[in-house]
């Protein structure tokens, strides 16, 4: 019996019971959002007397949900994991079998899909994001440092950070690869990182290196002193937050060489992937030459947190699910996910 089913027939045989787990649910919510937080301040968020109010504290409190000290009311590492659970059980159990489907076809470590189209619609965007953050909000550490990529659903995941990210923690966020341009700076990894970190109020580490350069060049640079701090810290990332690009975007963004383009064409390139670039069957055709983290580096990373809607980027996630990243954990829009199955369809 799915989990929606059950809260259906829940509702029809004991509806005191699910009015009791939907308040509960929605106190922790709050408390998450607006924490730390007193009683009194909560009593505007929520339909309940400060004496109800009072006893359901003490319960999320005796349950390990919820920590209470001076300054109010906290969510717990406890409640946090309670959260993320309902709501992915929620949100996603109408795709169960794409997820079951695309989980097993690809090797993939999880897979989550979000209604709608992550391009065109706002709910599906905010969605995704939140479901993003909770998941990454689930493995973090006491002491973390969290590798970001860069691009415009990057940009879009950094506005949408705030203080619960990471919140009591000691987290660093860290570009995980170099790469310095003129055009649209604020996709940067670093930018990306920055926003993060200053939303969230945690810590960032910068890496000042461009993409594209010489040997000679990179080997020189790495002994910057500078430089090898932020390596060092990059060296320390157990999680990463990426998206996947569209090989050719990539390639005209970072100002690759016309011999690069051309090389990328000759061998039909389609996505684009920690400064790889990959043909449909993922298999890796070109590398640009950076600091930081290569595509073979992120393989050694557990827990790698794949972003990316819009079924115009729907070829580009279907040739990075064929390198088999079984680390990663992919959320994906409806969009992408009707053209990643209809694509291996037609394939078998």
């Amino acid at each position: 019996m799915d989990i929606l089913h059950l809260l259906h027939m829940q509702s029809k045989l004991v509806p005191e019971m699910f009015m009791k787990f939907n308040n509960r649910y929605e106190l922790l919510l709050i408390i998450k959002i607006n924490q730390p937080v007193g009683r009194k301040t909560l009593l505007n968020f929520v339909d309940m007397t400060e004496r109800q109010l009072r006893t359901e504290c003490e319960v999320l409190s005796k349950l390990g949900l919820i920590s209470k000290k001076t300054t109010g009311m906290s969510i717990t590492e406890k409640g946090e994991e309670i959260l993320t659970e309902i709501k992915s059980s929620l949100m996603n159990d109408s795709f169960g079998k794409e997820r079951s489907f695309i989980k097993k076809h690809f090797s993939v470590k999880e897979v989550y899909i979000v209604a709608g189209d992550f391009v065109n619609n706002e709910a599906t965007r905010t969605e995704m994001t939140n479901l993003l953050l909770d998941k990454v909000n689930a493995k973090i550490t006491k002491e973390c440092v969290i590798g970001v990529s860069g691009g415009s659903t990057m940009y879009y995941v950094a506005s949408k950070a705030d203080e619960t990210f990471g919140y009591g923690k000691d987290v660093t966020i860290t570009p995980i690869r170099g790469g310095l341009s003129v055009v649209n700076t604020e996709y940067q990894a670093n930018d990306i990182a920055t926003k993060m970190a200053n939303n969230s109020k945690n810590n960032y580490q910068l890496l000042h290196a461009p993409d594209n350069i010489g040997k000679k060049a990179l080997d020189e640079l790495v002994k910057e002193p500078v430089v090898r701090n932020a390596l060092d810290v990059i060296d320390k990332t157990s999680i990463i937050i990426h998206s996947i690009g569209n090989a050719f975007e990539m390639a005209f963004r970072r100002r690759s060489s016309k011999e690069v383009l051309e090389v990328l064409e000759e061998k039909d390139a389609v996505s684009e992937s920690f400064g790889s670039y990959f043909d449909e069957a993922g298999r890796e055709i070109f590398k640009t030459s950076t600091i930081g983290m290569s595509f073979k580096d992120v393989n050694g990373i557990d827990d790698v947190f794949t972003i990316v809607g819009g079924s115009e980027k729907s070829d580009a996630v279907f040739s990075y699910l064929n390198t088999k990243p079984e680390n990663a954990t992919l959320i994906i829009d409806e969009a992408i996910c009707k053209k990643i199955i209809n694509k291996v369809n037609k394939t078998f």
